[in-house]
């Protein structure tokens, strides 16, 4: 599912479908220090990158049926296995889910794998096709959509919202896939499972280990449906159900609800945030600089940040928890306290992002994945029951799930392979919480169904994706010993939620 906010750039042109000059053979890397001028933009894009990642290009045929025609180039990122060779397993490759998010960008989370797994693995991630620093990437008009138009205050009649989405979704879609119709229609999960594979073979892998969050769960499965007797272990973290349709992902509009109130419960924040979303309903905050402060302010804003741990210094959690109660003493405080709070709500990290979850990547990949359409007036019968399942957030991320294609009507789908009932027999693990803001746990019970050789390990919370994520021992060490030893737990396991530690 997509990522709460966008880490990385659209960067090329449809027409620089060539792979670069210089650049190595298709199918094979060629590692040199992310300090090489060679990738010096990738850091542009992704931030910083640490002096111990390695970076590297992989070409591959934009059309895996022409491997000599027109190429496209995948940017990648490996981290060395810190162990002697003795212990040296091969390499985990991580998706880190969108579809569209950058595994560039969020490669600094193989800090937070177990010391067990950082010997035993190279740890290798990557943007997928049209993503961040591979080219071609998407881009031009229409790719980037804004989020919804709500009225900031009053009642909101989610059937008008739905219209004006429909609308608007449809004409930027078509814009996009227009100025990037080659990219979209080889750029689905099914060629992306064609691409994690060739990357086994080039590492040297016999049989791939391979660990993936959130979307990164259907690639997962999709690989596994592929290439079932190439698989060494997997890992399923954050899960999609992978029997799903493109109406079925519109249930994953209700999760927020579970995410924000488990969060507010935790923090001990239920009483502020009741009070002001009553007050944010009837008006809105006046900020200093002159602009109005609403309830999708506060709202956007927890829905983007309570997913992830604050860990490795990362502030969500903190600007979830700044929202309401600053917020709160904007509404209710009063003096110096008053002034300050209205000050901080001037921040964009506590102030709803400018673009929504539909379109560009999104929908590109998804509309490749799924040939089943949603019409308009099935999306609006739809839309009553996320209302009524999620009112606290369920109506933002309901108009943007299922207008996911509209305007994509001319695409050719390339489905991926749903298991008919049974995935093949597969070694690995299904990991989630409870209270996943982005993906139902229902869809990860669908996924233990669907492999029942694989374990299933839960942990009691509302964060998305859990292995090194969760900092708890309960998730991680037996995750590690599997990916290292091949080892599953005797029985599924349940895990008890830990507050995180404080952010260094």
């Amino acid at each position: 599912m997509p990522a709460a906010a966008a880490l990385f750039a659209a960067l090329g042109i449809l027409l620089a479908v060539s792979a670069p000059a210089g650049a190595q053979a298709t199918g094979a890397f060629d590692w040199k220090p992310c300090s090489n001028p060679e990738f010096a933009r990738w850091q542009k894009i992704d931030g910083t990158i640490g002096p111990s990642f390695q970076c590297s290009t992989f070409v591959r045929p934009l059309n895996r049926k022409k491997p000599d025609g027109r190429k496209v180039t995948l940017a990648a990122i490996r981290l060395p296995h810190t162990g002697p060779d003795s212990a040296y397993k091969g390499t985990l490759f991580l998706n880190p889910g969108g579809p569209g998010q950058s595994g560039i960008g969020l490669s600094d989370i193989a800090l937070l794998l177990p010391e067990e797994v950082r010997q035993s693995f190279d740890f290798v991630s990557y943007d997928p096709r049209g993503i961040g620093a591979s080219t071609p990437a998407l881009s031009g008009r229409g790719c980037n959509i804004p989020k919804p138009t709500r009225p900031a205050t009053g009642t909101v009649d989610w059937k008008k919202v739905l219209a004006d989405r429909q609308r608007q979704v449809a004409r930027y879609n078509a814009l996009c896939f227009k100025a990037n119709r080659s990219i979209v229609e080889y750029g689905g999960t099914v060629d992306g499972a064609y691409d994690l594979d060739a990357m086994r073979r080039a590492v040297g892998d016999e049989k791939i280990t391979y660990w993936g969050i959130s979307y990164g769960t259907i690639l997962g499965s999709t690989y596994a449906q592929l290439f079932p007797d190439k698989v060494r272990g997997m890992v399923f973290d954050g899960n999609m159900d992978p029997q799903i349709t493109l109406y079925g992902i519109s249930a994953g509009s209700v999760a927020p609800d579970h995410s924000i109130g488990f969060f507010l419960q935790a923090n001990g924040l239920r009483e502020k945030f009741d009070e002001v979303m009553a007050r944010l309903n009837r008006g809105t905050i006046r900020l200093p600089n002159g602009q109005r402060y609403t309830r999708w302010d506060v709202l956007d804003t927890l829905n983007d940040g309570v997913d992830f741990f604050p860990i490795t210094g990362d502030p969500s959690w903190t600007q979830a928890y700044d929202a309401v109660n600053n917020s709160w003493t904007a509404l209710f405080g009063s003096g110096a306290a008053r002034d300050a709070a209205l000050k901080a709500l001037e921040n964009p990290e506590v102030q709803s992002p400018t673009t929504g979850t539909a379109g560009s990547h999104w929908s590109a990949v998804v509309c490749q994945d799924f040939s089943d359409r949603i019409s308009n007036s099935r999306q609006q019968h739809r839309l009553d029951w996320i209302t009524r399942e999620g009112p606290v957030y369920g109506g933002s991320l309901g108009v943007d799930y299922l207008t996911t294609c509209n305007g994509y009507e001319g695409a050719r789908p390339n489905p991926v392979p749903r298991p008919k009932k049974f995935g093949p027999p597969i070694p690995g693990i299904i990991s989630n919480s409870t209270r996943d803001g982005e993906t139902p746990y229902q869809w990860a019970v669908n996924m233990a169904r669907t492999y029942p050789t694989m374990r299933a390990i839960t942990i009691a919370g509302g964060i998305h994706g859990v292995f090194g994520l969760s900092q708890s021992l309960c998730v991680d060490t037996p995750i590690a010993d599997f990916l290292v030893n091949g080892t599953l737990p005797a029985t599924d396991l349940g895990c008890p939620y830990s507050a995180p530690n404080p952010a260094p």
